[in-house]
């Protein structure tokens, strides 16, 4: 007995709800309806839970290897004869690090579903407006009779630079945005739980671990702290972060 085919558009409506129930179709529309950011504003943790946290040591420990590479690159000024050897050394401390920043961040932006795309556009656009805005404070403190002091890291940083051109470079454009980007926007804001208050608070101690001097060192890092916080909050990608760090920095040596 032949059987009798359906209308066309029982048909369609048969399609769309087995579409619509789709164990694929539903990952995807629920990957769409996530926020990048949703963070709570602040979240209550045990001092004895955040000192038993992997972030932390982590943290700590990727912080400490920027110091000891530019220790390394330093040490060159006291020892002119082991100079390159020194370089050198600190050449490929930095591609291990680097190479195990860069492991660590995939690791957790996989495993973190409402981690966005990285867009070249946004980046340009939040550097942009962080020129803009160090140029209208620059302008206004110039107006009341306040200029921008050398900033004592800085000073030490060029006197490295002059030296030692090509570990400075390397280390300023690719070791230091990667890693302080991993550890200001990721692992300590994840050491006490994610909230907007513990990413905050991670950027201010990266301000303060720059030794800003004056009102308008401490101005400028702000904008540095508060761009490269925007760019890691707006996608939930660190790398758009380090993007912007790379870029910033990479002007700062040009100007």
């Amino acid at each position: 007995m032949p059987t009798t085919k359906k209308p066309l558009k029982v048909r369609q409506i048969e399609r769309m709800k087995e579409k619509e129930y789709s164990k694929t179709y539903l990952q995807r529309k629920q990957e769409r309806q996530e926020e990048p950011n949703n963070y709570p504003l602040t979240r209550l943790i045990l001092i004895k839970d955040f000192f038993r946290t992997p972030d932390l040591y982590k943290a700590i420990g990727f912080f400490f290897s920027i110091q000891i590479i530019i220790a390394v690159i330093a040490a060159g000024v006291n020892h002119p004869k082991y100079a390159g050897a020194l370089n050198l050394l600190a050449i490929i401390l930095g591609i291990v690090i680097v190479t195990l920043s860069i492991r660590t961040i995939n690791r957790r932006q996989r495993l973190d579903p409402t981690r966005r795309k990285f867009k070249l556009s946004r980046v340009l656009f939040i550097t942009t407006v962080m020129l803009i805005a160090l140029f209208l404070v620059t302008y206004f403190y110039s107006l009341i009779g306040i200029t921008m002091s050398a900033q004592p890291n800085q000073m030490s940083l060029n006197l490295l630079f002059t030296i030692y051109p090509v570990a400075m470079v390397f280390t300023v454009l690719f070791v230091s945005p990667i890693i302080e980007e991993l550890v200001f926007r990721e692992l300590l804001p994840f050491a006490t739980g994610p909230s907007y208050l513990s990413f905050v608070i991670a950027s201010l101690i990266f301000i303060a671990l720059h030794a800003p001097y004056g009102i308008m060192g401490w101005t400028s890092y702000g904008i540095l702290a508060a761009g490269f916080l925007y760019a890691r909050l707006k996608d939930n990608n660190v790398y758009t972060a380090i993007a912007v760090h790379m870029i910033w920095n990479a002007l700062a040596l040009i100007v």
